[in-house]
């Protein structure tokens, strides 16, 4: 993937990854993607972070909370679930509310989905201490 530093879309939206995911996972994914589909890495940058996150009508709250509804629902995507639960975290989506999200999904996405989504946000959740018993 070639990058101008003049590509103030691209540059924009990874400040946004960093933002929004960390500096070290942002630039871990990039990597991932270098040898294979770095084009891919680009995509997400430009048009997930930069078009679709700065735009209005929706607080980053709102679009983490249709993000991981979208996971789940999919399913098989347990790693960009993860990483979308610290961000929903560290964006102020409460903990109790990431839970309640996982338990409505099992009306429309299933229980499977529900109980794996559960799994990862006990993960995080354990990770950040969160969990009863566990100093954050």
């Amino acid at each position: 993937m070639t990058v101008s530093p003049h590509d103030d879309r691209y540059s924009a939206g990874l400040a946004r990854m960093r933002e929004l995911g960390g500096a070290e996972t942002t630039d871990a994914f990039l990597a991932s993607l270098e040898e294979t589909a770095p084009d891919l890495g680009r995509y997400v940058a430009e048009f997930v972070y930069e078009d679709l996150y700065r735009r209005d009508g929706l607080d980053l709250c709102a679009r983490q909370l249709a993000t991981l509804a979208t996971l789940v629902a999919l399913g098989g995507c347990e790693r960009q679930l993860s990483m979308h639960i610290g961000v929903a975290l560290d964006v102020g989506v409460p903990q109790r509310a990431v839970v309640e999200l996982f338990i409505h999904q099992s009306a429309y996405a299933g229980f499977p989905r529900a109980l794996n989504a559960v799994a990862v946000a006990r993960e995080v959740f354990a990770a950040r201490g969160l969990l009863p018993g566990r100093n954050p």
